[in-house]
């Protein structure tokens, strides 16, 4: 082969090395950019659902305060903010007692006290939760009459009435109203105050 071959075979061989080493780089650059191009990717999609996290638990938290506020004002619509109103108790279940035609009725409000944490409504927040148990005692010609009383006690009270335990027995004599039956319920009369220490 003469030199001249030579020398044009060697500038064939190195072109096509250069080609190939360009054809390399273009290959690794290419792959690299996609790299970039994933992980840019990957971030904005974790950005976007950072915020989407965040967002859903500001409305969230919204609107647990605006749940909590509505249970606030209904609290304080029914009376149930403050002191106890125990005359506007008694002059409910004298009304009741007529209301749904009940004989002889024996009540007894025990002294005001903390309600039992264990008891107590979820999320009253600044507000302690104090409780005055109601004993009441009554003859009845049925049990719907009992129903009915309870009904209305826990609809209209200026507090939240829960009934705690309630028996019913026949009456060994009939009462003068004709009444065989006899009831004995426990009933917590639940208010709410500002907690001691906490925020005005």
């Amino acid at each position: 082969m003469k030199r001249e071959d030579l020398r044009k075979a060697g500038g064939s061989a190195l072109l096509a090395l250069a080609m190939a080493l360009a054809g390399g780089a273009a290959i690794w650059a290419s792959n690299e950019l996609a790299t970039e191009v994933r992980q840019s990717h990957a971030q904005a999609q974790s950005g976007r659902d950072a915020a989407q996290r965040a967002l859903s638990a500001a409305r969230a938290e919204e609107a647990e305060i605006a749940a909590k506020i509505d249970r606030f004002r209904h609290l304080v619509e029914r009376g149930a903010v403050g002191p106890e109103q125990r005359l506007a108790w008694v002059e409910l279940i004298r009304d009741a007692r007529a209301r749904h035609g009940l004989g002889a009725v024996d009540y007894e409000f025990s002294p005001q006290r903390p309600l039992d944490p264990a008891l107590a409504p979820a999320d009253t927040g600044q507000l302690e939760a104090t409780s005055s148990a109601l004993r009441i005692r009554m003859p009845l010609l049925h049990e719907g009459q009992l129903v009915a009383l309870l009904d209305d006690l826990v609809r209209h009270a200026s507090a939240l009435v829960r009934v705690r335990e309630c028996t019913l027995s026949r009456a060994a004599t009939a009462a003068p109203g004709g009444e065989q039956l006899n009831a004995d319920c426990l009933l917590d009369w639940i208010t709410f105050r500002p907690r001691s220490g906490g925020p005005a």
